[in-house]
């Protein structure tokens, strides 16, 4: 970050009642995405990235799928490994 644009924040934290830099960027960071300030290259979409079945384009059958899904998920194993707990260590005594 170059230094005058640390000293702004820095001065508009102090004209704060929190008095925090944090606090100041997250301000002009949600100022900035509210506002459409952001660069048309960064904008993405997840248009034309889901292919509907031809069978199904209405997604009829879509909610017994996705519990299919989930079912097939439940009988799968999982591997579970637990740590051992750890024991206090015992002071040495001096002889």
């Amino acid at each position: 970050m170059k230094v005058d644009n640390l000293h702004w924040l820095r001065g508009q934290a102090a004209a704060t009642s929190a008095g925090s830099v944090s606090a100041v960027l997250d301000r002009v960071v949600t100022e900035a995405r509210l506002g459409g300030r952001e660069d048309p290259a960064a904008i993405r979409t997840v248009v034309g990235t889901i292919d509907l079945p031809e069978e199904d384009s209405s997604l009829e059958e879509a909610d017994t799928y996705i519990r299919s899904l989930f079912s097939t998920s439940l009988r799968t194993p999982l591997l579970v490994r637990e740590r051992p707990a750890r024991l206090p260590r015992k002071k040495a005594r001096r002889a």
